[in-house]
């Protein structure tokens, strides 16, 4: 039976239609998932923030044993919200584009739904800032505006004493710049309030607690110095000596000289090689010995007048000797620091006691908890025996600690006093983490020091530090003497505005960004500002041309977000909106009124507009300088990077 012809075109059509229909499934399965938008928002996603102590499933309610470790305080998107078995749960990600990394039980994670953070001011210009565990004591003291009080708290938190205070934590004493070294103290509420004649808020924070003396022992920190007794080294004993002298004043200073320890093991080489060597290693100093007497046995030390059997020495009986003969026990923190001007000795050396090369010597200390540091003394005899090399190489993979960074310095030319400057700058970094730990504030990577910032060569080991000091902080957070959990978050309160200084702000409140969310705004300030040059001379149109605008861009699906609306201010018509309400500032732009514009003369208009300019410059320079965002999964700089905007910066 023959088929009619008018039947092809037919089924060409259902073809095409059922090709099409298989293209549209194909681009939607291939369309990847979007984060849920918070409640009355649609174009604002959900976002919380990972406790310390929080942990990703791969599914709801798997196997606790085998989920996936999270870095406290990292910030989640929200794809998913269920609850298994009555226990809520939400599947998140660490970007808009569907990058989905698993399931969080909803306990482990604080929603954030403004994202406003915090960001301290310099405490050598502006009094320190104290956090509050209970909101009505804050508001009791506010109310009873008693300045000689808030001084006498302040005073006791800086001094590290917490107990029988509603204090809960206070500032560190030295600036953390949150543009060059990011932290997070997320803001989750706030509360408007009088500080005298000045209007101020209340600002609920997350935080987490260091409660001393009632959980869990104090966070201590123990140093032991491995160092190079051979030949030439004693200048650089004698340096150590005098640069923990003064490392041990400021502690005392600060009230913490029962929070960090230094212990001494000396080396040389094998004995069976040199008997003149005296020894292969020896223990001068536990971390259990007072402060003066830790500098009483470094006075004994002396460099051998006798000469190894080739450059290369063994460094690895002095850290092994560190490992079994010192008393940890007690200290959270622990160091080894490395001091030497030539290369170890590796398995193959007949020399070599312990047969260990410079990765097993690693993971024998991180094995015991303890950091491997090096300094590395590049004098001109290692030049001459061209030792450099062979030693950098080593000792960097000695020094390398998974996830953190390496922890190798190299001093060039063996200079004593480059020496004693780099050794006194990095146990600066550990006395600044015990004193920041001491005042319970937790930054999620905490700034360099005044020295430090002196000291270029050292601001990669800084960065290094500074996050190995904030793993050690929350690994200790998380423990206790029996094992069992801390409480690993705490909502605290601050007050914006200090009652002894309440003319001036105590703190920034800055609005957490994407770089996406930068643009839109920039995108839609520019066009606004193209419509406001145009009303300047036309100021009867300049209500229907937004009007018109809004309508405009909210059916562009790639500019802002606008949901056109009626009123007589860019907010009310919709721009920034979403963006902008519930935030705790008045906008400059946004709640301009339109009527005003009308009655404005000719150069306030201008200056308007230059503002608006203004903004719209300092957004584009900002979206484009790359080094100052932050990925906070770690990754390159992308869409999803934030920036720490100053509200006022807002349009």
């Amino acid at each position: 039976m023959s088929i009619p012809a008018t039947r092809f075109p037919v089924t060409r059509v259902v073809l095409a239609a059922i090709a099409l229909y298989a293209v549209a499934i194909a681009a939607a399965l291939a369309q990847p998932p979007a984060p849920l938008t918070m409640e009355g928002k649609e174009s604002l996603y959900q976002r919380v923030i990972a406790v310390p102590g929080a942990a990703l499933h791969a599914s709801p309610g798997d196997d606790p044993d085998i989920a996936q470790p999270v870095t406290p305080f990292s910030v989640f998107y929200v794809y998913e919200r269920e609850s298994r078995d009555g226990v809520p749960w939400m599947r998140v990600g660490l970007d808009s584009r569907g990058d989905i990394r698993g399931w969080l039980p909803a306990e482990q994670a604080v929603d954030w739904r403004q994202t406003l953070t915090v960001s301290f001011k310099d405490p050598a210009e502006q009094p320190r800032v104290m956090l509050f565990e209970d909101r009505d004591a804050l508001q009791s003291l506010v109310d009873a505006n008693d300045t000689a009080a808030w001084r006498e708290l302040r005073e006791q938190a800086a001094a590290g004493d917490l107990r029988d205070s509603p204090v809960a934590a206070i500032q560190p004493d030295g600036f953390i710049d949150i543009r060059r070294n990011f932290y997070l103290v997320p803001i989750l509420g706030h509360e408007d309030v009088l500080v005298g004649d000045w209007q101020a808020r209340l600002l609920e924070v997350a935080s987490v607690p260091l409660h001393y003396g009632r959980d869990q022992d104090p966070y201590r920190a123990g140093v032991v110095f491995v160092i190079d007794t051979t030949l030439s080294m004693q200048p650089y004993i004698d340096r150590t000596r005098d640069v923990v002298r003064r490392i041990y004043d400021e502690i005392d200073d600060a009230g913490l000289s029962d929070r960090v320890s230094y212990g001494l093991i000396a080396f040389r080489d094998s004995l069976d090689a040199v008997p003149q060597l005296e020894y292969l290693s020896r223990k001068y100093a536990d971390l259990t010995e007072s402060g003066e007497e830790f500098l009483r046995q470094v006075g004994r030390v002396r460099a051998t007048s006798a000469s190894s059997d080739g450059f290369d020495e063994d460094p690895w009986a002095g850290v092994m000797q560190a490992i079994d003969d010192i008393d940890w026990s007690g200290h959270f923190a622990r160091y080894v620091v490395l001091i030497t001007d030539a290369g170890p000795r590796l398995p193959d050396d007949p020399h070599s006691s312990t047969g260990l090369n410079s990765s097993e010597m690693r993971d024998r200390l991180l094995q015991r908890g303890i950091s491997p540091w090096v300094v590395h003394l590049r004098t001109a005899s290692g030049a001459r025996n061209e030792n450099h090399e062979f030693a950098e190489r080593e000792y960097r993979e000695f020094a390398a600690i998974p996830d953190i960074g390496t922890f190798y310095h190299p001093v060039d030319a063996g200079d004593v006093d480059d020496f004693g400057d780099a050794l006194e700058s990095m146990l600066g970094q550990l006395t600044a983490q015990v004193r920041s730990a001491a005042s319970g504030f937790q930054p999620l990577q905490p700034g360099a020091s005044e020295r430090e910032e002196r000291l270029a060569a050292l601001d990669e080991f800084g960065e290094s530090v500074a996050r190995l000091g904030y793993a050690l902080r929350m690994d200790y957070l998380g423990r206790r003497g029996d094992g069992e959990a801390v409480p690993l978050l705490f909502d605290a309160w601050m007050l914006d505005r200090d009652p002894e200084a309440p003319e001036t702000q105590a703190i920034d409140v800055r609005v957490l960004l994407t770089r996406d969310q930068l643009s839109d705004m920039h995108d839609l300030l520019r066009r606004i500002l193209e419509r406001a040059e145009e009303g300047a001379f036309a100021p009867d149109r300049f209500l229907d041309e937004l009007r018109s605008l809004a309508a405009i861009v909210s059916r562009d699906p790639e500019a802002a977000q606008v949901i056109p609306g009626e009123g007589t201010t860019l907010a009310e018509l919709g721009y920034m909106r979403e963006y902008i309400e519930d935030l705790p500032y008045r906008s400059e732009v946004m709640d301009l009124d339109l009527g005003t514009w009308r009655q404005w003369t000719a150069q306030e208009q201008f200056e308007f507009i230059n503002q608006l300019d203004s903004k719209v410059a300092y957004y584009r320079a900002l979206h484009d300088n790359l080094d100052l965002w932050v990925s906070l999964d770690g990754g390159p700089v992308d869409g999803d990077s934030v920036y720490p905007l100053l509200l006022e910066a807002l349009p």
